[in-house]
C-alpha cells in the first residue's frame, strides 16, 4: 500500500514539530523529539496512524535503487555529474510520491540543514521515539527485500566499477590476480539467490568473510592513493576511487543491516545516512571540492618536492641560492627594459599585453633553465613543503618543523636581496649605457616620473596591485605542481623516449630528453602561465575600466632604477622614500598573498587545521623575540638559540 497524501502531510507535520530552531541546536531536538514521545503517549490513536502511515512509507515496493544508489555517486563521470548536479539545482524535477522514497523524503525534511539535527540526534532517542508510535518490527518483508536487491545491486556496481580501464591503468595487479572487487560479488550472488528463492538469510559467517573481502578492496584503493603521488593521477580516477570507497561503505551498512540480531539501531544509522544523501544529493561545493582533493593534495605533493630545492638548510645552500636570485636579478632588469621599450610601441591593448606577457614568460622560463631563481616564486613551493612536513611532524617534533620554517624565511629573505640587489643595478647600467649606444633614452623623463608615481605604497593602488599579483604567483604553483602531476600519469617521459619521430635523435638522447622534460615541464608551463598572467591582467583595466593592474617586487626595484638614472636622484628626491617604502611594501604583498594562499590549499588537501600553523607561528615568534637576525643571517652563523 503506497501513502497517501494524507498520510504525507502527517508525517511532515511531526517533522515540523520536532525540527528545533536552529540545526546545531542538538539539545533542542532532543527536547522536542522526548516530548513528542510524552504526547503520543497519551493519544495512542495518534500514536498508531503515525505508525501506520510510517509502515506504509518503508513498505514501498521497488525502491532497492533508493538504498543502492542515494547519496552514491553516478558513473556517468565527474563532468557530467557536475551538468546534472547544476540542472537539478536550478530546475528540480517534480516529486513523484508514488515511486521514489527521495521525493517523499524531500518533502518530509524540506530544510536544506534538516539533516545535521537528524545525524545529531543519538540513535537511542530515535528508537524510543518508534517506540512510542508502536514501531516495533522494522523488518517487514517488503522493505527487507528492498534491502536484499540493494545489496545485489551496490555488488554489481562495485565489481562493474573496477573493471574501469583507468583503474586497471593505475593498478596493473587487479588483472594479473584475482580482483577482491569481482571475488566479493562472485561471494554474495548465490548467496543472495538462496535467500531470495525462501532459503535461509545471510549468515553472520558469510557477511564476515564478505568483510574480509571488503577490507582487500580498500586495500587496494589506498595503495592506488599513495602510488598516486608518484605517478599522478586523473579527476577521473579520484572520481572512481571515490565511487568505489561510498559503494563499499553503503554496501557494509546494508550486510550488517541484514545480519543483526536486532536491525531497529542499524535501520536508524542506515535512515541518518540516507536523509543526510537526499538533502546534499545535488550539492555542487562539496562534491567538487571531493573530487579534487585527492588531485590538490597531487598537485601540492609536486610543489612540496620543488620548494625542498628553495629551502637552505646550510650555510653553502644559502649563498647558492644568494647567487642564484642574483642570476635571476640580471634577467628580470633586462626584462623590465624590454617592458619599457614595448610600452612605447603604442601597441593595442590586448596585442600590448600578450606582448608583455612574452617578455615576462619567457624570461622566466630562461631564468629557469639557466638554473637561477626568482625570490617571489618560493612561497607557492615552499608553502606545500612546511605544509607535507606540518603533517608528518605533528605534534611531536615541532622544533624541527620550526627549523624548517625558519630557514624558509632566511632563505626566501637572501633571495629576494638577490633578485633586488642585481635587478636594480642592472637596470641603471642599461638606462646610463642605453643613449650612449642608440642616441635616445630608454624612457622619457615623464615615463620615468610616472613609473616612480606607481610605487607610491600611499597615494597609489602598488599594494593591492601587489596582492594582484601574489594570487598569480599562488596559480602558477598550482599550474606547475598540475602539469607535473600530468606528466607522471601520463609518463611523459617514457612516451618522449620511445617517440618514432624522435628516432632520428638515438635512443640515449631521447631518452635524456624526455627525463628532462619531464623533470621541467611543469615548472615551464608554470612560468609561461606567470608571465603571461602579468602581461593580461596589467591590460586588463584598460580593456574593462576596472582598477586593475601588478605590482611585482622584481620589476619595481628595476623600474625604481631606471626612473632615478633617468631623472637623477635630485629632481626625485621628494618621491625616492616613498618609492623605495613602496618596493619593500609590494616585496611583503607578493610574498605573504601567494605563501597564505598556497599553504591553505596545502593544509586543506592534508586535512590539517588551524591549530597546527597557530603552534608553528607562536614557535617562530618566539624565536624571531629572541633572536631575530636568526631569520636573516645564513645558517650555522645564527647566535645559539636559548632552551
Amino acid at each position: 500500500m503506497n501513502p497517501s497524501n494524507a498520510s504525507i502531510e502527517r508525517i511532515i507535520a511531526l517533522v515540523d514539530r520536532l525540527r528545533p530552531a536552529s540545526a546545531d541546536d542538538v539539545a533542542g531536538a532532543e527536547r522536542n523529539i522526548w516530548g513528542e514521545i510524552a504526547r503520543l503517549n497519551k493519544f495512542p490513536n495518534e500514536a498508531a496512524l503515525l505508525a501506520e502511515d510510517l509502515q506504509a512509507l518503508i513498505s514501498l515496493p521497488h525502491q532497492s535503487a533508493f538504498y543502492a544508489e542515494t547519496g552514491i555517486r553516478s558513473a556517468l563521470g565527474f563532468w557530467l555529474e557536475l551538468i546534472q548536479r547544476l540542472g537539478q539545482r536550478l530546475l528540480p524535477p517534480p516529486p513523484d510520491n508514488d515511486q521514489l522514497l527521495d521525493d517523499i523524503l524531500r518533502q518530509v525534511f524540506p530544510v536544506s540543514s534538516d539533516h545535521e539535527w537528524v545525524y545529531a540526534v543519538s540513535n537511542a532517542t530515535w528508537l524510543e521515539l518508534g517506540l512510542a508510535m508502536g514501531l516495533v518490527k522494522l523488518d517487514q518483508a517488503p522493505a527487507m527485500a528492498n534491502v536484499y536487491e540493494a545489496v545485489r545491486v551496490v555488488s554489481y556496481r562495485i565489481s562493474g566499477t573496477a573493471l574501469d580501464r583507468e583503474l586497471l591503468r593505475a593498478e596493473p595487479a587487479l588483472e594479473r590476480h584475482e580482483s577482491p572487487f569481482l571475488a566479493q560479488n562472485a561471494m554474495l550472488v548465490p548467496i543472495l539467490e538462496r535467500a531470495r528463492s525462501g532459503g535461509d538469510d545471510l549468515s553472520q559467517d558469510e557477511v564476515r568473510n564478505t568483510d574480509v573481502l571488503l577490507d582487500q578492496c580498500a586495500t587496494v584503493l589506498a595503495r592506488v592513493r599513495r602510488k598516486a603521488g608518484e605517478n599522478g593521477i586523473s579527476i577521473r580516477l579520484t572520481y572512481l576511487l571515490a565511487r568505489l570507497n561510498q559503494l563499499i561503505f553503503r554496501l557494509r551498512e546494508l550486510l550488517d543491516l541484514i545480519v543483526a540480531m536486532n536491525r531497529a539501531d542499524h535501520a536508524v544509522a542506515l535512515l541518518k545516512s540516507l536523509v543526510t544523501a537526499v538533502q546534499t544529493g545535488h550539492h555542487i561545493k562539496g562534491f567538487v571540492g571531493e573530487s579534487v582533493s585527492l588531485m590538490a593534495r597531487n598537485i601540492t605533493d609536486h610543489a612540496s618536492r620543488h620548494g625542498e630545492l628553495y629551502i637552505a638548510e646550510d650555510r653553502s645552500a644559502w649563498w647558492a641560492m644568494a647567487r642564484s636570485a642574483a642570476g635571476g636579478g640580471i634577467i628580470i632588469g633586462v626584462m623590465a627594459m624590454l617592458k619599457i621599450r614595448l610600452s612605447l610601441l603604442h601597441l593595442p591593448p590586448l596585442t600590448e599585453g600578450i606582448a608583455y606577457g612574452l617578455n615576462y614568460g619567457i624570461g622566466f622560463v630562461l631564468i629557469h633553465l639557466l638554473g637561477f631563481t626568482v625570490a617571489t616564486k618560493q612561497p607557492a613551493m615552499t608553502a606545500a613543503a612546511i605544509a607535507a612536513t606540518l603533517e608528518e611532524a605533528r605534534p611531536r617534533e615541532l622544533e624541527r618543523l620550526g627549523d624548517l620554517a625558519q630557514n624558509v624565511v632566511r632563505t626566501q629573505f637572501v633571495a629576494v636581496l638577490g633578485n633586488i640587489g642585481l635587478a636594480l643595478p642592472v637596470a641603471c647600467l642599461i638606462t646610463f649605457t642605453w643613449p650612449m649606444l642608440f642616441g635616445t633614452p630608454v624612457a622619457s623623463s615623464e615615463k620615468a616620473i610616472h613609473l616612480l608615481h606607481e610605487l607610491d605604497p600611499l597615494h597609489s593602488g602598488a599594494l593591492f596591485f601587489a596582492a594582484v599579483a601574489g594570487v598569480g604567483l599562488f596559480l602558477s604553483g598550482l599550474v606547475s605542481g598540475y602539469f607535473d602531476n600530468k606528466a607522471r600519469y601520463h609518463r611523459l617521459s617514457s612516451r618522449i623516449g620511445n617517440a618514432p619521430a624522435l628516432k632520428w635523435l638515438g635512443e640515449n638522447r631521447a631518452s635524456r630528453l624526455g627525463l628532462y622534460l619531464d623533470t621541467h615541464y611543469g615548472a615551464i608551463l608554470g612560468n609561461l602561465f606567470f608571465g603571461m598572467y602579468l602581461g593580461i591582467v596589467g591590460v586588463l583595466g584598460v580593456l574593462t575600466g576596472l582598477p586593475v593592474d601588478i605590482r611585482h617586487v622584481a620589476f619595481s626595484s628595476a623600474n625604481l632604477g631606471m626612473a632615478l638614472t633617468t631623472t637623477g636622484i635630485s629632481n626625485a628626491i621628494d618621491l625616492l622614500p616613498w618609492a623605495i617604502a613602496g618596493v619593500f611594501g609590494i616585496a611583503l604583498v607578493n610574498l605573504v598573498v601567494s605563501f597564505t594562499l598556497a599553504l591553505y590549499v596545502a593544509m586543506k588537501s592534508r586535512n590539517l587545521g588551524i591549530r597546527d600553523v597557530l603552534q608553528l607561528a607562536t614557535l617562530l615568534l618566539r624565536r624571531f623575540v629572541n633572536h631575530p637576525l636568526g631569520f636573516l643571517t645564513p645558517p650555522g652563523k645564527q647566535p645559539e638559540q636559548l632552551p
